[in-house]
């Protein structure tokens, strides 16, 4: 437990009676920590921008993953609750419960009998989009370029929503770049898809166009994560595209309608069993050409993986980051990890 927990009671207090509102049994540990405070640097600013109140806030009303190195396809647990403190010496800070997969009540898509390669036929209509439709684009200033940005917005063919990230890295690892649209958008294939009007038609195909273009424009950065997200039936589903191989990300982006397909299908499907989905996310798997899902959370805050390795540290590792939201967000943004004296 940090500092600013031990030696504020009222936080103290807060965070062990916290710890027993929360099931073990979903989770292999819980664990106290702090996931913000109004440290300053050099300069007197925030190390880290934001508002206590708000930030907890947001935590109590959509609990977070927990992410390694803000990765979103890295899972490592959740922060369920937070509230906001105030020290003796006016050191202001939020408190957290953090929920750690390993060791918990974790499933899997094949002891679920769900068939996770089969293709699924993306959908032969769909309507126009929804008048007043826009794009979200997420960056932290830090990771990604203003200059950079500017291009990808430019020839934007719906308005644009800015999202501005926090990771509270000091030097990231990768630059996370997050792209929210409505699923249509994900589904539509450009081949097989009538649309009512070929104005309709035609405003997808712009999109289209544009994502492809996007991924094009990865390949001036470093180490890009690029998160495609959108929500289907209450749930939301993320396609991420890692590193800088265009050729790659072409061949992943022409097999995104029919991975939106069976997301959806999926969706529904789980819910259908009593297992309602909070979010879903896929990888693409370069040997076999195809998107996988990687991992879903159900709103019983239980993940489904056939990947172990994404839920088998038996430790928080150190150096993971808080990144926080300016603003509204079609995609979680909120990461959080105990100081490095937290165990």
């Amino acid at each position: 437990m940090s500092a600013l927990l031990n030696e504020t009671p009222a936080a103290r207090d807060w965070a062990n009676s916290a710890t027993r509102r929360h099931s073990v049994s979903i989770f292999g540990s819980l664990v106290p920590a702090v996931v913000w405070s109004d440290a300053r640097g050099d300069d007197g600013e925030l190390l880290v921008p934001g508002d206590p109140i708000e930030l907890a806030a947001r935590i109590n009303d959509s609990p977070c993953i927990l992410l390694h190195n803000h990765d979103p396809g890295k899972p490592i647990g959740q922060v369920l609750e937070a509230a906001h403190f105030e020290t003796e010496s006016g050191e202001k800070f939020v408190a957290a419960i953090l929920g750690c997969y390993a060791g918990g009540e974790a499933l899997s898509f094949r002891e679920l009998s769900l068939d996770t390669k089969a293709l699924v036929e993306s959908p032969a209509t769909l309507p126009e989009l929804p008048v007043g439709n826009w794009i979200q684009l997420a960056t932290d200033p830090r990771e990604v370029d203003e200059a950079w940005l500017e291009e990808v917005i430019n020839d934007a063919p719906l308005p644009i929503e800015r999202t501005e990230l926090s990771h509270n890295a000091a030097d990231s690892v990768q630059e996370l770049i997050g792209v929210g649209v409505v699923y249509l958008a994900v589904v539509w294939n450009p081949f097989v898809t009538a649309i009512a009007s070929e104005a309709g038609k035609t405003t997808y195909a712009a999109i289209h166009a544009w994502f492809r273009k996007l991924l094009e424009k990865l390949a001036k950065r470093r180490n890009p994560i690029l998160g495609l997200h959108s929500f289907q039936n209450g749930c939301q589903v993320s396609f991420l595209f890692r590193g800088r191989d265009v050729k790659q990300h072409y061949t992943a982006h022409a097999a995104l309608p029919t991975a939106a397909a069976q997301a959806a299908q999926l969706v529904a499907k789980l819910k259908s069993l009593g297992m309602p989905l909070r979010q879903l996310t896929y990888e693409f798997d370069m040997e076999n050409d195809l998107w996988s899902p990687s991992f879903a959370i159900l709103d019983d805050n239980r993940i489904i993986s056939d990947n172990i390795a994404l839920i088998a540290l038996e430790q928080l590792p150190k150096g993971l980051s808080l990144g926080l939201s300016a603003g509204k967000s079609l995609f979680p943004v909120i990461r959080s990890v105990p100081d490095e004296g937290d165990e």
